[in-house]
């Protein structure tokens, strides 16, 4: 079945597209073709696919399913809101030029971010990212379409019923297993509709009570994982990346004054720069290239 997904402008799917090719975290768990994303996501005990495709349209058998993905790429985001903060930002005028129309794509679920909250935790993103698969590969829901397999990260309540001691055979890591079924289940009594609905400094709090879970695992369920866009997460990658594309003009204060409860969307695009520059670094190198310069840089000389 067909359903039309209302968005909030501007919007770009190819953003969307372009911004999953590039994300770790989940390579080969979708199927991207040039103009649509088939991704399955776990409803009633089952994963349930779902294709986006054009600007916006999807299908599935599931309504449920329709509404997650609504919801996984940002449909109804008030980008227009951060564009109008920017003006006068020259430095990030210049970002919202390469990403124009992006929205935040997040994680398919709840479940989905409690796992990789920790997965990630003093661990490199591609390692991160495989021991993610590793987890699907074990827990997840399987679907077949196309000839390829899906897996869809099951629903919160089955995941707060696994063993620490199993999770940590399937991904190969003892600490992280005991403390993955910890997160699950604290994520899980909290529950999503709190989650989503309480003033975000008492979800946030609660959160920082669980087991396992610190500033930046906290932030990134909330941002990652609910779209909650409050408060920026506290982590060196931000910085980093803050530094990256400001150079010397870099001013954290200053960004959190002019971006206010936008300032996570204002750094998922500079996460998302930043993420362009290392893939055409990295495309670079493969063909025997030096250094590329910065896509911001880049924006700005054209």
């Amino acid at each position: 079945m067909e359903y039309a997904i209302a968005t909030s402008r501007p919007f770009s799917f190819s953003q969307t597209l372009a911004f999953v090719r590039r994300f770790p975290a989940v390579q080969g768990e979708y199927i991207v073709t040039d103009d649509s994303l088939t991704a399955a996501v776990a409803i009633d005990g089952s994963a349930v696919p779902f294709t986006l495709r054009g600007e916006l349209v999807v299908d599935t058998e599931d309504e449920r399913a329709a509404r997650m993905a609504a919801c996984f790429v940002g449909a109804s985001d008030d980008v227009a809101g951060l564009y109008a903060r920017a003006a006068g930002d020259g430095v990030f005028e210049a970002v919202i030029e390469q990403l124009y129309g992006l929205h935040h794509v997040r994680f398919l679920s709840l479940g989905e971010i409690a796992v990789y909250s920790v997965l990630m935790q003093r661990a490199p993103i591609t390692m991160a990212a495989a021991m993610k698969r590793k987890f699907l590969a074990a827990f997840g829901y399987e679907a077949t379409v196309k000839g390829q397999v899906l897996r869809a990260m099951p629903e919160l309540s089955r995941l707060a019923e696994l063993d620490g001691a199993e999770i940590a055979k399937a991904i190969n890591h003892s600490i992280k297993g005991a403390r993955i079924a910890d997160v699950v289940r604290g994520v899980a009594a909290l529950g999503e509709a709190w989650l989503r609905e309480a003033p975000y400094a008492e979800a946030r709090d609660a959160l920082l009570e669980l087991p396992g879970i610190g500033p930046f695992s906290a932030g990134a369920i909330l941002l990652r994982g609910l779209g909650r866009m409050d408060e920026l997460p506290s982590h060196r990658n931000f910085e980093e990346a803050g530094k990256a594309v400001y150079g010397a003009a870099f001013d954290p204060a200053a960004i959190a004054r002019r971006y206010g409860r936008s300032i996570g969307y204002w750094a998922f695009y500079v996460m998302a720069t930043e993420g362009r520059r290392r893939s055409s670094m990295s495309a670079a190198g493969s063909r025997g290239v030096g250094r590329t310069a910065s896509p911001v840089t880049a924006s700005r000389s054209a």
